[in-house]
């Protein structure tokens, strides 16, 4: 697969200072945002790469990837978090949840954008927060919303809890799960999402999943048969 320039997709030098990635990413959206192209696929088909290359050049640790590994940085960042979760305790603040590497329309679109920028030089952003699990991302193809699956243990999910995620940007948020939290809840964190053109930003969209234990103890076994005949 030809290499996909993430720079050049946002008409930026790869010297572009952090801070101004965003308003970089809003004056070249402009000129393929859906929108303004109800019927031209390839106006539609940039303005999704243009989503993928602004939701890797936005993370700072996902950009210094993509500058140091070029080609392969995203089986870098794959081998760096299977490093992460082996040792003991310490190390990365947010170990737990792990949140991976996603793309608009959850397929990735290097190898389908490469025709129509050419192989120059590449997701979707990452974050972390305290917890357990993982979570994957998405989108919608017209939309500024993103979602992600966050995993959460058995516990959390019935006594409820609190979890901090940390967004791309760096903006941290406090997540409050309420008790008897169902597999497959949904919560929206509004204004959260990508940046729209016009300004604002879309909706953050949490899928909460509840992960069962593998093993437990006699005594959680034995607890758990108490509650289930009670």
């Amino acid at each position: 697969m030809a290499f996909i320039d993430y720079y050049k997709i946002l008409g930026v030098s790869k010297d572009i200072p952090q801070k101004d990635i965003r308003s970089a990413y809003r004056k070249r959206a402009k000129q393929f945002h859906p929108d303004l192209h109800p019927n031209d696929p390839k106006a539609k088909a940039k303005f999704q790469a243009l989503n993928e290359a602004y939701d890797v050049l936005s993370d700072p640790q996902k950009r210094a990837q993509y500058d140091r590994y070029g080609e392969q940085w995203r089986n870098a960042e794959a081998f760096g978090q299977s490093g992460a979760h082996g040792g003991s305790g310490g190390g990365n603040p947010f170990e737990g949840f792990d949140f991976s590497t996603f793309s608009s329309g959850g397929g990735g679109f290097s190898s389908f954008f490469q025709d129509l920028f050419g192989g120059g030089s590449g997701g979707f952003s990452r974050f972390g927060a305290r917890g357990q699990g993982t979570a994957g991302f998405g989108g919608g193809e017209d939309s500024c919303d993103t979602e992600a699956s966050v995993n959460i243990d058995m516990y959390t999910a019935l006594l409820g809890g609190e979890v901090v995620i940390q967004l791309s940007t760096g903006t941290k948020l406090k997540l409050k799960v309420k008790p008897y939290t169902q597999n497959g809840t949904k919560v929206r964190l509004r204004g959260k999402g990508r940046p729209r053109v016009g300004g604002g930003s879309g909706d953050l969209i949490l899928t909460y999943h509840v992960n069962l234990p593998t093993h437990l103890s006699e005594r959680q076994q034995e607890l758990l048969r108490q509650m289930q005949n009670a």
